[in-house]
């Protein structure tokens, strides 16, 4: 394969490095060398591909969404309270066709790529979802499995669609999502995090997002048994655990360095340092976080306990767009306890080691990956404080590369709207 240089203004090398006028090569989908343009010493038969006045970054990570409600956007903004949310999302999913699925987790991925995204870790409860292949973004996707009832656990697992262990390509992986302690018996989750540390799967869950969460667990009590009830969901012999959700996971065995833990809204410092013990990570979701109206996210303590914190946009169906870049932006705006290498890390490595890609992509070093979001850069960028003004809003996206293809380019787009709602 021809090798291919980058060339910028600016190349992000990671949160701490920034070279101007630089020149990243490119070979076999690897990147070969970060360099100042003055150090390169290119081949003939090298293609040169010069974005001006850019900031060539490494590709960004949207750690947790579900691609396949990509056309929930704007849909579900009336609610009087969590579960509420949760029955009118379940009432509008029921009603789609398998192509409408598809045709959401087709236009949730255009975008993705659109915003700078190459690696998406992405929650899916349909068979069709799961069998879509999309070999421009990087997709790490989680079988969701859910079921109270726990003479179901058994069940749930032998249904699963997973391919053998081992099979996953550079670009997708089939992994594990028992959805939430509030859906998921103990004896499922027992199940499924044995069936994902035999198959060196990674295993995502839902957990701490509400406070409602909290007291079903701690004494069965709230909007959550209503919801159940509501629902005939709610097994008769069910007994509440007692204990803080983490705790809860904790005794289940479901914790460890393949485990990731969306959202954790709530949580006591007994939680954190359970969660930093594990080695488990965590991804914030801030912009859906907001829409719910939560209290102030421990981000902070979970940084300063060495967890590793990813970002993630979770769905439109509680968010306004796929980007990582807004997210990064939003949480800059809103959390200045958050320095701006802290977030840039967050949508990058962090979110790369969480989904199982440490080493191979967050970074523009030699041996990474060739993953990279272009940004076009203003007249006035100032390269002394390029992180915070990225994060303030300089710079728009203009091409994603994944594996040293460029997969999305902006001329080639008239419109980035949302999927038409099914419906």
């Amino acid at each position: 394969m021809t090798a291919t240089i980058h060339r910028a203004k600016y190349a992000l090398v990671n949160p701490d490095l920034l070279i101007e006028n630089a020149a990243v090569q490119v070979s076999s989908g690897y990147i070969s060398s970060t360099e100042t343009w003055e150090s390169t010493a290119p081949a003939s038969e090298v293609e040169v591909v010069d974005w001006g006045s850019a900031l060539i970054m490494p590709g960004l990570v949207n750690a947790h969404t579900h691609l396949e409600l990509t056309s929930a956007h704007n849909r579900l903004n009336q609610f009087s309270s969590f579960t509420d949310w949760i029955a009118k999302l379940i009432t509008m999913r029921r009603s789609w066709t398998a192509g409408q699925i598809v045709d959401s987790i087709q236009e949730g991925a255009r975008l993705s790529l659109a915003s700078g995204v190459t690696l998406v870790g992405d929650i899916t409860s349909s068979v069709v979802s799961i069998s879509q292949e999309n070999q421009k973004l990087r997709r790490i996707f989680f079988e969701e499995v859910i079921a109270l009832a726990p003479e179901r656990a058994d069940e749930i697992l032998s249904k699963l669609s997973l391919e053998p262990a081992g099979t996953g390509s550079r670009f997708s992986a089939h992994c594990l999502s028992p959805h939430a302690p509030y859906s998921v018996s103990a004896q499922l989750y027992k199940g499924a995090a044995e069936l994902a540390r035999k198959q060196k799967r990674l295993l995502a869950t839902h957990v701490a997002e509400t406070q409602a969460e909290l007291q079903f667990l701690r004494n069965g009590t709230g909007e959550f048994r209503e919801f159940l009830d509501s629902m005939n969901l709610m097994p008769a012999d069910w007994k509440p655990p007692g204990v803080h959700p983490i705790t809860y996971l904790n005794g289940l065995g479901v914790l460890g360095n393949s485990c990731i833990l969306i959202h954790c809204n709530y949580l006591d410092q007994q939680s954190i340092a359970r969660i930093s013990n594990s080695q488990s990570s965590v991804v914030y979701c801030p912009r859906s976080h907001h829409f719910f109206g939560h209290e102030k996210h421990p981000v902070r303590s979970l940084l300063d306990s060495g967890i590793n914190v990813a970002l993630g946009t979770d769905s439109l169906a509680s968010n306004d767009s796929l980007s990582v870049l807004d997210e990064m932006r939003f949480l800059f705006k809103t959390r200045k306890d958050i320095r701006a290498e802290e977030i840039f890390r967050a949508a990058s490595l962090n979110g790369a080691a969480a989904l199982g890609f440490k080493g191979v992509l967050g970074c523009l070093n030699p041996g990474y990956a060739a993953d990279m979001t272009i940004l076009e850069l203003p007249h006035a960028f100032k390269p002394r404080h390029a992180l915070g003004q990225i994060l303030e809003g300089a710079g728009d996206c203009i091409a994603t590369i994944v594996h040293g293809q460029i997969e999305w380019r902006k001329e080639d787009v008239y419109s980035l709207g949302a999927a038409p709602a099914p419906g």
